[in-house]
């Protein structure tokens, strides 16, 4: 028999998120998509690896996304 978790009902008034703003959230959507571009490049041959990390931390230091280095 599988056990049931403990729930904890949701009450958003007792939470302590930021909310993310429409900056940052762009900030983070511009990197992505740079990201993807500089992945297809590499793949391509028309970058190497060097020239891939080096343009990624010139785009981290551009976007400053809160979450590409938890996704790395």
């Amino acid at each position: 028999m599988i056990e049931t978790a403990n729930h904890i009902p949701y009450n958003p008034q007792e939470t302590n998120y930021t909310k993310i703003t429409q900056e940052e959230l762009q900030r983070e959507v511009d990197y992505w998509r740079a990201y993807k571009i500089l992945q297809r490049m590499l793949k391509a041959g028309l970058i190497s690896e060097e020239e891939f990390d080096k343009i990624d931390k010139l785009n981290l230091k551009t976007f400053s996304p809160m979450y590409a280095q938890l996704m790395a």
